[in-house]
């Protein structure tokens, strides 16, 4: 598996995302424009509640199960099946969660928060993706799935031009799970993948499974709360609209952060294999790939900075104002997000699960720490730097806590000491693929 294989998934991946990702935030803007900052601002508070439960559908797996496909290919069929089994046991705990939650805590959205949840564990099957990705047959997905998101995202602008419904808004963003979930495992048992039926499973393989994804699982848990914990502690200690500036700031910002993500899933099979065939090049691929995403990160963080005041008031006008400052501060987190995404691959790679837990409650707690003491005084701009430094304290800082994780921080530092060098082959592929 060449390297000019995994940048040609990348391309493919990172095509539909552009014109996916350019829907969803027309759709974002608009919302905000039509629905002013109450309504933008509720339908945010109730994604970043319903999110909280997220990582209980994924349960760690997603690439444990890449790995182990790559490691096992005449396996595939028996860890994927096990692995969604296991997935909709997640999916059940997280309804049975969010109803405890919402009989608990007394709030108007209490509904649509329950309604999330129970739709988006049609996740489970999202793991589907990461069989193919294996195979390095990202376009069997690529093609249905455009088609589903491009008319719901149609549906939703519809919706919002005619009245920003937050009650059909939260069904159209449900349904996304629903259709994807379903046609992923469509297409897989119809690929003429009879092993998926035939094979047989048993509960000590999901336990054994399960023991693999627990460290991943725990950790993603511990991201989602210090990803959407902000939002949900403007939205109880100062309100919904500030909710809304700090959520049309952060649209802007975290647009950009599926880039990195789908980079590193694409490079995931071909890192795994040059772990075991020939370190040297998985040392230089895992270096090169830091500085591509780092510098990119780099130079986004700084434009961003500049043009702030402006974007913000072309996109959502002058009564998002205050969404400017706060855009200018949370768009470097941007530099730790991309370089976290290759860090994700390595702790799975090198089979240090625990520590990607450790990286992910570091930064939990201190965000959860920063917002308490930052946002009775700052509002947004509070919650904004609490997320940078959250986040560099979990994809930098705590490198620094273990010698096990002392061994990137190393690769970190001499990819940015070689960059020039590192960069050339990168170029060099480019070019071929332009060609």
């Amino acid at each position: 598996m060449s390297t000019f294989s995994g940048i040609k998934n990348s391309a493919l991946l990172i095509t539909e995302k552009c014109i996916l990702l350019g829907l969803s935030f027309f759709n974002s803007v608009l919302l905000a424009r039509v629905g002013g900052p109450e309504v933008f601002g509720q339908y945010a508070y109730i994604l970043s509640m319903a999110g909280l439960f997220l990582p209980m559908t994924i349960m760690g797996l997603n690439n444990i199960v890449t790995k182990y496909i790559v490691k096992n290919p005449n396996n595939a069929h028996y860890y994927l099946k096990s692995a969604i089994i296991i997935r909709l046991y997640g999916a059940l705990l997280a309804i049975a969660l969010g109803l405890m939650l919402v009989l608990i805590i007394s709030n108007p959205n209490n509904t649509y928060i329950l309604l999330l949840i129970t739709l988006q564990s049609f996740s489970a099957f999202y793991v589907i993706e990461f069989f193919f990705l294996a195979k390095q047959q990202v376009s069997a997905l690529l093609k249905v799935r455009l088609i589903i998101l491009l008319v719901l995202n149609s549906l939703k602008c519809i919706v919002i031009l005619n009245g920003a419904s937050l009650n059909l808004l939260i069904m159209l963003q449900g349904l996304e799970y629903v259709l994807i979930g379903s046609i992923y495992l469509l297409t897989y048992v119809k690929g003429k993948n009879h092993h998926f039926i035939k094979r047989k499973t048993s509960s000590r393989s999901y336990i054994a499974l399960a023991q693999k994804g627990k460290w991943l699982l725990f950790s993603g848990i511990a991201a989602t709360i210090y990803l959407k914990i902000d939002q949900i502690m403007l939205a109880n200690i100062i309100g919904i609209n500030a909710v809304a500036y700090y959520a049309a700031a952060a649209k802007l910002s975290e647009v950009w952060y599926v880039f990195p993500v789908l980079i590193a899933n694409a490079f995931t099979a071909q890192l795994s294999q040059l772990k075991f065939s020939n370190y040297l090049k998985y040392q230089n691929l895992l270096q090169q790939l830091i500085v591509v995403l780092t510098l990119s990160a780099l130079i986004l963080s700084i434009t961003t900075y500049f043009i702030a005041p402006a974007l913000i008031s072309l996109l959502y006008t002058d009564e998002y104002s205050a969404s400017a400052t706060i855009l200018s501060i949370h768009i470097f987190a941007s530099i730790f997000i991309f370089q976290r995404a290759i860090l994700s691959k390595w702790l799975i790679i090198e089979k240090l699960y625990k520590y990607s837990l450790i990286s992910s409650v570091c930064g939990a707690i201190t965000n959860i720490v920063l917002n308490a003491v930052l946002i009775p005084q700052y509002g947004g701009v509070g919650a904004a730097w609490a997320t940078v430094i959250s986040y560099m304290i979990a994809s930098y800082g705590f490198l620094f806590f273990h010698s096990n994780t002392k061994r990137y921080a190393q690769i970190l530092h001499q990819a940015v000491l070689n960059f020039p060098a590192l960069l050339k082959p990168f170029i060099k592929q480019l070019r071929l693929l332009k060609k």
